[in-house]
């Protein structure tokens, strides 16, 4: 039993329970009688030895909070833990904003910020620590060991909570016009402090330090050549090291295809992939390798094998377990497995054109080229049975949770790009335009390096710069043109093209994100104005950022790519009483997609009136008018009777007025594993796994806690619990809505001798295609019954580490975990 207690200054007293009695006391004050403080200080006194330190006695009594298992306990948990945090960091006197930063400053942690004495003091008179104390202990904990300021190697750390959100909020807003900065600092501080907006881990950690890092994610294809294939190393291994996960596609011909008329027979796609591995493993991100998943077509000639890839039984010479693999169909593929019919093989090699039209999103052209190969007696093809290969990729996907899947023609279609995709990333939640460089030192080009050859009617070549338009006469009309959408017949000076000889637009794509925890919105009003600074944070990273592959720069800056996601929507739904399950629920749903991608929109419209629209808005559907509602799938609509609440039409009126947006895409929706515990809340689209979890990240272990579980137990609506038609419908309904993806998860029970029949993966992977899912993430297992309810909890319980899924491990990537 506790008898002494050894102050900070090293002086001993006799235990006072009274003062511990104050302690839980003041850590309970709002929590009314879901704690039980008297009980959480008996249980930690009685658990003591008869002398410890007061931060020893502290911490005791945090872990016995934490040990009760229940979201209001974790808060109390937080509220000690906010009180140690400053004592730890500043004893009792913790430094203004001005002091700090200039203590940062010299040691080299932080980057001068352009703000004058009387700023840092209004600055000063705005911060409010309080606020840690609202905060979850594994929200405080995930800001102190992830996100602070810290020299990691000695253990010292600099920054409390707040302290994170103000130098995120100045780095943002220091290049802002004069006029408008300070209120600016003002609303990032707001949001990001109170949790409505949600950032990435790069954003957290290097705004305002000399570490401009803020890419989570890079996309990157290669042609069938060497030279590529060595530029998508270059790629990998630097993006890896600037702290990004890698979304690869190496569209190369397979084993045994001729090299060189024939000399060499190529290797297959195997070697590539080791040497992928090695780039992106070589480097390490925060006490890691990095990353990297790689897509391929389900009609690749080696595809047999890419499928097993990380299946512990392949054999050595067929097994790359270093990176995940996704595997890409599409409509036509789907019906082949309906009807258990076969497919060829086919590559870019082998058939260039239809290789091409797989990618193009146009199904009807892939079918047509398609069927005059399959009759083409003179064309060698390998016949395999369409069913069989799914079921080899679904169990594949089911056991290692790992080898995912992408519809090609879905990521086409659906979307404001003219450009070709050819993968996501890391997390399969971004669909971005990407194309082959020629040669590596095209990276280390300042400027769009595009062009377009022409052969000229008169025997003539032209190469065309695609950064400049050209005076162009089609038919009887003559206007400014991109070279890029040059056709054979249009003039030149009078002079018509022949024909097209090459093009060439290489470019790396990389994810710029951001979240928004619908359930910390209160209003319409408020939504807009949290809308317009996700995308404005992006914005300013995208600019602020280092790259160095300049050319990823370029890319970036033209194309303003935005991926803004939504947290929290389970515990919204708990709180509304919806459910996953019920057509009410969807409807709902629907609500949540379109009032999120309406506030994005208009936020985005008004950044390109203030700011300009992305450089390369011409090569979107933009200014034409596009809207989500004319590619989105017909089939979405029969889920549920769902309605617009926005005048849609308006809104396509003044995009056309003003030629586009401020950004080429603005949705996509990722995991936010980590994120989602800084901000307090359930993490993405998913439904809760649990009323509360172990969450690792590397080293890190979190005490997590679904928002208000103790109230709302019996309206949150376990994963396990939601049947996959149900997901795949909740997906489908978010998806109308989002011109990128989804990290789409599923969740099975898999208890003793039960299995997941063939017929029930492939009837699931038939839906997905009808309802037009992109892709599809993660396959999370449980071998046990039941969600644990906060009821049912013993008082004392004893958290013990639960199993953990797939995907509670930061998905592996240090800067891609939003």
């Amino acid at each position: 039993m506790l008898e002494s207690i050894i102050k900070r200054d090293g002086h001993t007293e006799p235990f006072t329970p009274s003062k511990l009695n104050q302690w839980g006391e003041w850590a309970a004050q709002s929590l009314g009688d879901s704690v039980d403080w008297p009980s959480a200080v008996l249980e930690t006194v009685s658990s003591m030895s008869t002398t410890a330190t007061s931060r020893e006695l502290q911490q005791q009594l945090i872990r016995t909070c934490l040990n009760f298992d229940t979201w209001s306990y974790n808060r109390m948990a937080g509220r000690l833990y906010a009180t140690l945090i400053r004592k730890d960091l500043y004893r009792n006197r913790r430094p203004t904003v001005l002091d700090l930063h200039r203590q940062l400053q010299q040691l080299g942690f932080m980057e001068m910020l352009d703000y004058s004495e009387s700023e840092y003091a209004v600055i000063q008179e705005w911060i409010d620590h309080e606020r840690d104390f609202e905060y979850a202990h594994y929200q405080l904990h995930t800001h102190l060991t992830k996100y602070a300021i810290a020299d990691r190697v000695k253990g010292v750390y600099y920054e409390s909570p707040q302290f994170i959100y103000m130098r995120m909020a100045m780095a943002l807003s220091v290049d802002q016009p004069r006029e408008r900065r300070m209120r600016d600092v003002q609303r990032f501080y707001e949001h990001l402090s109170k949790n409505r907006i949600n950032a990435p881990t790069p954003n957290h950690v290097n705004l305002g330090t000399p570490l401009r890092g803020y890419a989570s994610c890079c996309l990157y294809t290669v042609g069938d050549n060497a030279r590529s294939i060595a530029v998508g190393n270059h790629i990998a291994n630097t993006m890896t090291y600037m702290s990004a996960g890698i979304g690869a596609h190496i569209n190369t011909r397979s084993i045994n295809d001729p090299v060189r008329g024939g000399v060499i027979r190529h290797q297959g796609k195997l070697p590539y992939y080791r040497a992928l591995v090695a780039e992106v493993k070589s480097n390490l991100q925060n006490g890691r390798g990095g990353a990297c998943t790689t897509y391929f077509p389900i009609f690749d000639p080696e595809v047999d094998t890419l499928l097993r890839l990380k299946n512990p039984m392949s054999t050595e010479d067929k097994k790359i377990r270093g990176m995940d693999y996704s595997w890409g169909g599409n409509r036509f593929f789907a019906r082949k497995v309906a009807r258990n019919e076969d497919i060829f093989l086919f590559n870019v090699f082998t058939a260039p054109d239809l290789q091409a039209a797989l990618y193009s999103g146009d199904e009807a052209k892939f079918e047509e080229i398609y069927e005059r190969y399959a009759a083409d007696e003179n064309f060698p093809k390998t016949w395999v049975s369409a069913r069989e290969l799914l079921i080899t990729a679904s169990n594949e996907w089911n056991e290692t949770g790992r080898v995912y899947e992408h519809n090609i023609s879905e990521m086409n279609r659906h979307t404001p790009f003219k450009d070709t995709i050819y993968s996501s990333n890391l997390c399969a939640e971004i669909a971005l335009p990407t194309a082959p460089y020629n040669h590596v030192t095209e990276l280390y080009a300042e400027d769009d390096i595009s062009f377009v050859e022409v052969q000229m009617a008169n025997g003539t070549r032209r190469t065309l710069p695609g950064k400049t338009q050209v005076q162009v006469q089609r038919g009887s009309q003559s206007r400014l043109m991109w070279p890029d959408d040059l056709q054979a017949g249009d003039a030149l000076d009078g002079t018509p093209i022949d024909f097209i000889v090459r093009r060439s637009s290489p470019e790396v794509a990389t994810c710029n994100l951001a979240g928004i925890v619908v359930s910390n919105v209160e209003s319409e009003e408020q939504y807009a104005e949290v809308a317009y600074y996700a995308l404005l944070m992006i914005d300013k990273c995208i600019h602020l950022a280092h790259y160095e592959l300049p050319q990823v720069g370029v890319t970036s800056r033209k194309r303003l790519n935005a991926g803004v996601g939504i947290l929290g929507l389970a515990h919204l739904m708990a709180k509304e009483g919806k459910r996953y399950t019920n057509q009410e629920g969807k409807q709902f749903l629907h609500e949540v997609a379109e009032r999120h991608y309406y506030h994005l929109l208009n936020a985005s419209l008004k950044l390109g009136k203030e700011l300009g629209n992305a450089p390369w808005m011409h090569k979107t559907r933009w200014p034409e008018g596009w809207l989500p509602l004319d590619t989105c799938n017909q089939h979405v609509d029969k889920i549920a009777p769902f309605s617009l609440r926005y005048d849609w039409e308006a809104l396509r009126r003044a995009i056309v007025a003003n030629g586009g947006i401020r950004n080429s895409v603005l949705v996509a929706h990722m995991p936010t594993e980590t994120s989602a515990n800084a901000s307090g809340t359930t993490n993405g689209l998913y439904p809760v796994r649990e009323l509360t979890m172990i969450k690792t990240d590397n080293q890190r272990v979190n005490y997590w806690a679904a928002p208000d579980s103790d109230t709302l137990a019996a309206q949150y609506e376990s994963a396990w619990d939601v049947p996959t038609q149900d997901m795949t419908e909740m997906y489908a309904i978010m998806q109308k809505w989002t011109d990128q993806g989804i990290s789409a998860d599923f969740y099975r029970r898999v208890i003793g001798d039960a299995s997941i029949a063939s017929s029930e993966l492939i009837s699931d992977y038939l839906y997905r295609v009808k309802l037009g899912l992109k892709s599809k993430y993660y396959m999370n297992q449980k071998t046990s019954n039941g969600m644990r309810q906060v009821d049912d909890l013993p008082a004392a319980q004893t958290i013990a580490p639960v199993g953990i899924p797939a995907g509670d491990e930061d998905a592996d990537c240090e800067a891609c975990t939003l």
